[in-house]
């Protein structure tokens, strides 16, 4: 099964993961880590690393990262420099819950690949404005 790694600022890793419990239960081969303002980033990014290769069954890993440029991305993208020969990973920026929920559903059926250009299109499309969508509904009327 693909691993699913959720890399955030402060608590929102956990935050996801608390949520995705809410609404599908326990979850398998998924798990976050926080950068807060005490973490050291070299142990940060030694925390990832780790995390990375333990969960890794052959599958690949889904890594998530909060914002493009930020430090859990730029530790994503160090570690995928010197992973790259020992574990299949992707890695997906600007996460949200819509998006760790279709990860969850989508990696039994679906290539590492393919489900992080899904995901990565599904929340591009998952974006909407409440009254816009209101006023197209009622078009269609």
């Amino acid at each position: 099964m693909i691993g699913i790694l959720i890399l955030t600022h402060g608590e929102l890793a956990n935050g996801f993961l608390s949520a995705l419990k809410l609404i599908s239960g326990n979850e398998r081969q998924i798990e976050g880590i926080g950068l807060f303002h005490e973490t050291d980033i070299e142990e940060y990014k030694e925390a990832v690393t780790e995390k990375i290769k333990d969960m890794d069954q052959g599958e690949g890993i889904l890594v998530f990262c909060d914002i493009f440029g930020a430090s859990p991305y730029n530790v994503t993208a160090q570690n995928f420099k010197n992973l790259k020969d020992v574990v299949h990973y992707r890695a997906v920026t600007g996460v949200s819950l819509p998006m760790i929920i279709e990860a969850v559903y989508c990696r039994k059926n679906m290539a590492l690949d393919v489900l992080a250009q899904h995901v990565q299109q599904m929340g591009k499309d998952g974006i909407k404005e409440l009254f816009d969508t209101i006023k197209r509904s009622e078009t269609n009327e």
